[in-house]
C-alpha cells in the first residue's frame, strides 16, 4: 500500500496497529516508534509497546554488583516477628506473576528516554511478609541493594498485593545492569523507589531518609500525570532532539500528513485524554489512544496532523486522568518532571 493511501485511511478510522519499539534515548539512531509500513488502520492500537532488554534505560548508583545466586539471599528483618532469609528458590517455588509496567526515572528530564515499558515475571512480595510478621511499630521499610542503595517506603505501601519480586524481564532472565537476580517493583512510583539487586528489606519503627532523599530528591517519588511525544512523521523525538525538518512531496512529506504519536503515564489511574497542540497551546485536539489494562503500563496515542501551509510550528502533548490534569509548565524540580516537551517543527516550502 502506498504511504498516501494508508494515510487517507488513517484518517478515516478511529483505529490502528503500530510497531512495537523504543528508544533508549543515548543518542544512536534507532528505527521509529511507529513503523507507517506495518500500520493497519482496520486493527487498533496494540495493548503493549515493549522496550527492548537493550534499548531500556539505566541508572545506577554505583557499579553492577556480582551476585552468586547459590548464595544469593533476601532477608526479611528489623521489626517483624519472624525475621526470614529466602534464597532465589523460594522465590522461584512461590505463585508467579506476569505483567506489564513502565518503569521511569526519577530524574528523566522533560521529555526525555529514561522510561520503559517491559514484561515482568515475579513474585508478589506480601505472603513473606505476612510470615514474617511486621510488628505494629513498624512505620517504614528501608529497602537496600547489593549496591549499598537505600530507600524508604511507607509499610502499607510495601504491602501492597501489587508489589513484587522480579526475575525476569521481557521473558528471560534479569540482566546484570537491570537487577540480576532480583528487583523490587512498587507500582505507581519512580524507579528511585525500587531498588536493584535487592538484597534486604528492613522494618523501621522511626522515619528514615534514603540515599537520593538525602540529596535533596522527593521522598515521595510519586508519578505524575504527564505525555510525552515520542515522534514526528518517521522521525523519533525527545529532549535532545526535539527539531524536526520536513520536506512537502516525497514519502516522508508533509502535504500528506503527518503522523504525531508518543506515550502516557499517570501513577495509579487510567489516563483519559491526550491532547496534542500544533500551534504552540494555542488549540488542542484529541489524540486516538489505546486502553491498557493496568494503570500501570504507559497509554499509546497517535493522532494525524493535516498542515496546510508550510512554516515553523511547535508541537505539544498534554495528558489527562481522573487524577489529574498534566500542568502546561512545571513547577516541580526534584519531584520528577511533568513538562511539557515543545518540539519544533520545519515544514519546507
Amino acid at each position: 500500500m502506498k504511504r498516501r493511501q494508508l494515510l487517507q485511511r488513517i484518517l478515516q478510522t478511529s483505529s490502528g496497529a503500530i510497531g512495537v519499539s523504543l528508544l533508549a534515548g543515548c543518542g544512536k539512531s534507532l528505527d521509529p516508534l511507529f513503523l507507517l509500513d506495518l500500520a493497519n488502520p482496520q486493527e487498533p492500537l496494540p495493548q503493549h509497546l515493549v522496550t527492548p532488554v537493550g534499548e531500556f534505560y539505566i541508572q545506577s548508583y554505583a557499579l553492577p554488583p556480582r551476585i552468586n545466586l547459590e548464595t544469593w539471599q533476601l532477608e526479611v528483618t528489623g521489626a517483624v516477628k519472624q525475621p526470614l532469609k529466602l534464597s532465589f528458590q523460594d522465590i522461584q517455588q512461590a505463585p508467579q506473576e506476569e505483567f506489564y509496567l513502565t518503569l521511569e526515572c526519577i530524574g528523566n528530564p522533560t521529555g526525555g528516554n529514561l522510561i520503559g515499558n517491559a514484561r515482568w515475571q515475579g513474585v508478589s512480595l506480601l505472603p513473606f511478609l505476612q510470615r514474617a510478621g511486621v510488628q505494629p511499630d513498624a512505620t517504614e521499610f528501608m529497602l537496600h541493594g547489593a549496591d549499598f542503595y537505600e530507600t524508604t517506603l511507607p509499610v502499607a505501601t510495601v504491602m501492597a498485593p501489587d508489589v513484587r519480586l522480579v526475575h525476569r524481564m521481557n521473558g528471560a532472565a534479569l540482566t546484570q545492569s537491570h537487577g540480576f537476580p532480583v528487583r523490587i517493583i512498587v507500582p505507581g512510583y519512580f524507579g528511585q523507589k525500587q531498588p536493584k539487586w535487592l538484597v534486604k528489606l528492613e522494618a523501621i519503627a522511626q522515619p528514615k531518609q534514603g540515599y537520593w532523599e538525602r540529596q535533596g530528591w522527593s521522598n515521595t517519588a510519586e508519578i505524575p500525570t504527564h505525555a510525552l511525544m515520542r515522534q514526528v512523521q518517521e522521525t523519533r523525538v525527545w529532549n535532545r532532539k526535539h527539531q524536526v525538518r520536513l520536506p512537502r512531496q516525497g514519502e516522508k512529506g508533509w502535504q500528506q500528513g503527518v503522523l504525531l504519536a508518543g506515550v502516557a503515564l499517570d501513577k495509579d489511574h487510567p489516563i483519559r485524554q491526550v491532547l496534542v497542540s500544533t500551534d504552540g497551546g494555542s488549540t488542542w485536539q484529541r489524540a486516538e489512544q489505546n486502553q491498557p489494562a493496568s494503570p500501570h503500563e504507559w497509554t499509546l496515542w497517535r493522532t494525524l496532523w493535516r498542515p496546510q501551509q508550510p512554516g515553523s510550528y511547535t508541537l505539544l502533548a498534554r495528558a489527562i486522568s481522573d487524577r489529574q490534569i498534566q500542568p502546561l509548565d512545571d513547577a516541580r524540580e526534584r519531584d520528577g518532571s511533568a513538562g511539557i516537551l515543545r518540539v519544533q517543527v520545519t515544514l519546507e516550502t
